[in-house]
């Protein structure tokens, strides 16, 4: 599909609305054509200075045709030059943020860092406009963009790799505190202890429903390497393999799974490796095994519990990032509110609000574990009203606050 230049201006302005954050355009020779910024933004002295610093950037020199992300002064930037074939049309800036609350720290480094007469309290006062946005939410921003000029998919690992300004967070992403990369070959038991008992976790409680996303970055992403040809390199992969069918093995022993089960699927899935001579084909088998042993502790929880009860901790599990009521699940499960109340508390042993909360912790670890997200940020999602409260709800089942648990898992 064509680029039109007539669509340049409503897109910049819809990035704008949304995520309210400033959108340029600069045309080919150079000028700022349009722009989609607050007023109070741009009365700001320092506005102008700012705008000086963006026009210099030699944007048409630049054959690249992806979102390019740059930082001055600790404000973040990207931008997607607009081609017509080989013809340079200009370039979409889309920028200042921020990616946390500027400090006074940061505010005197910056003002060393110009070596200009600026007025700090102009400085501080624009930095105070600016929307704080983290990297990997600005990088979505910019593949949204992207995809409403020229209407294509890009690869969001494919950016990174391009970027040098998100060389912290190509970094993040490799490491396993933030999510399997795609681009690791090897398997999570080799990558990293934190991802290891969190998919240990999710085979022993029988979460069949968790594994996917999982899944999808430590094997499906590991398949798009391609194959292996040398012999030497296979076998090593198999021997990595046939490690994590043993831990997956232990997991859902001590999940509740017969022994004598468990081991005989265990042999059943290394002879089937053994057998196996692509990448490609190994990463599926244990793919299928691990849900496989999943499955069937999830069978045997479903077993200890009535329907009714079953249901309940279902619709938990699917709604743990957001409020969950005694009424929810009275109206699933067709029964009154004081009735369900009664028999989960006969069932389960402890009451639906402390079942919840114990539930909401466990997820809490596993983001704390294996994630760089903030701990505020955290209890946001899981529904806690405030930090606080978040932190005293996890101390009353880890014994620990959010921050001290997270130090003692690195």
């Amino acid at each position: 599909m064509e680029i039109s230049k007539t669509d340049l201006p409503y897109i910049g302005q819809l990035i704008y609305e949304t995520h309210h954050i400033s959108v340029f355009y600069i045309n080919q020779v150079g000028e700022f054509e349009y722009e989609f910024s607050a007023s109070v933004f741009q009365k700001n002295p320092f506005y102008t200075s700012l705008k000086e610093q963006i026009s210099r950037y030699p944007y048409q020199d630049d054959p690249n045709n992806y979102p390019i992300f740059t930082s001055n002064s600790d404000m973040d930037f990207f931008y997607i030059n607009i081609k017509r074939n080989d013809d340079f049309l200009g370039t979409m800036i889309i920028g200042p943020s921020l990616q946390s609350e500027i400090s006074d720290e940061k505010i005197k480094r910056i003002m060393n860092a110009l070596k200009e007469n600026i007025n700090k309290r102009n400085l501080i006062e624009i930095y105070q406009l600016l929307p704080v946005i983290p990297k990997q939410s600005l990088l979505s921003i910019s593949l949204l963009v992207y995809y409403l000029i020229y209407h294509q998919k890009l690869d969001r690992s494919m950016v990174i790799e391009h970027n040098k300004e998100l060389e912290t967070f190509r970094i993040q992403m490799e490491n396993p505190e933030l999510e399997l990369s795609k681009g690791r070959r090897n398997f999570i038991f080799h990558s990293n202890l934190s991802y290891e008992r969190v998919l240990l976790d999710y085979v022993k409680n029988g979460h069949v429903e968790k594994l996917k996303d999982f899944i999808d970055y430590s094997i499906v992403g590991n398949a798009e390497l391609g194959l292996l040809s040398k012999r030497s390199r296979l076998r090593s992969e198999k021997n990595l393999m046939i490690t994590g069918v043993a831990l997956v093995c232990r997991a859902a022993i001590e999940g509740g799974l017969n022994e004598e089960t468990a081991f005989t699927l265990s042999d059943f899935y290394i002879q089937q490796l053994e057998e196996l001579e692509r990448l490609k084909d190994i990463l599926a088998l244990i793919e299928e095994a691990i849900y496989d042993f999943t499955n069937r502790v999830s069978q045997l929880n479903e077993q200890k519990y009535s329907a009714t009860i079953t249901a309940c901790q279902k619709y938990i599990y699917n709604h743990l990032y957001g409020e969950i009521t005694l009424d929810q699940l009275a109206e699933i499960t067709h029964l009154s509110p004081n009735y369900l109340s009664s028999l989960f508390k006969k069932e389960v042993g402890i009451t639906i609000s402390e079942y919840i909360q114990r539930q909401k912790i466990d997820e809490a670890k596993k983001l704390l574990t294996i994630t760089n997200y903030s701990i505020s940020d955290i209890g946001t999602w899981l529904n806690f009203y405030d930090q606080s409260y978040f932190i005293k709800i996890f101390k009353k089942f880890t014994g620990l606050t959010p921050k001290k648990y997270r130090g003692e898992q690195g």
